[in-house]
């Protein structure tokens, strides 16, 4: 085999080009993650702006719960709103009667088809974010209180999204990892995936995302159904 050499001011270097060539390599390896760890606050730096100029929201959401300890895989759909900074609602259309609503107080959970005739009341935790709000709760401090990597980019609804991946520093937290779908045109979360420490996967998807709209009076208030047992969890 022929080896290469190249003549220089009459000296002749054998080897420049495969010298050439690994420089090159290192220098892309090296300049990679820097490159992607920019991309990735980019896109977060970002989502957060754009989620700070939010007041109101409102969507229909699509939820699904797959649990493979117990094999099951179930799908619910509703409506999200939310008054920020610590007022949010999901009601539920199919289970209807279902919801979780928070009224800047106590959260208010409500769930007939599963847990019939009980309402469960529990203080917000304005430590970390406020409420369990499926939004708010992870683009608040994300850097502060998440390790956070770019996994993929993937459509929503025929969106093109970038889809970060949050795993909590607190590792007393109810989940193991977070996935958020960040629009690429408005850098708003059009869908969230839980995975919790039991192992279940909770994917919400937000439809007919609408920022800033007036919501309708009474949005965020619970009435305890007629009958209903108040189990108190404030303490």
């Amino acid at each position: 085999m022929k080896q290469t050499v190249v003549r220089e001011g009459g000296r002749v270097a054998r080897g420049t080009q495969w010298a050439a060539r690994l420089a090159l390599a290192v220098t892309f390896l090296t300049a990679a993650p820097a490159c992607r760890l920019s991309a990735q606050t980019d896109i977060l730096d970002r989502a957060v702006a754009a989620f700070q100029a939010v007041r109101t929201l409102r969507a229909d959401f699509v939820q699904t719960v797959r649990d493979p300890m117990i094999g099951t895989n179930e799908t619910s759909r509703g409506e999200f709103l939310q008054e920020r900074p610590d007022r949010f609602a999901m009601r539920w259309r199919d289970p209807a009667g279902d919801m979780i609503v928070s009224d800047g107080q106590f959260l208010w959970v409500y769930l007939p088809s599963s847990t019939p005739g009980q309402v469960i009341r529990s203080a917000l935790n304005r430590s970390r974010g406020g409420t369990p709000d499926v939004v708010a709760d992870f683009l608040d401090r994300p850097r502060e209180r998440f390790e956070v990597s770019h996994e993929r980019t993937e459509a929503v609804g025929g969106r093109p999204a970038d889809v970060l991946a949050l795993v909590p520093r607190d590792r007393n937290a109810p989940y193991r990892r977070v996935l958020l779908w960040i629009d690429r045109g408005d850098a708003l979360p059009r869908q969230v995936e839980i995975t919790e420490a039991s192992g279940a996967v909770r994917r919400v998807t937000l439809q007919r995302l609408r920022v800033n709209p007036r919501l309708p009076a009474g949005s965020f208030e619970f009435r305890v159904p007629p009958g209903a047992r108040v189990v108190d969890a404030t303490r």
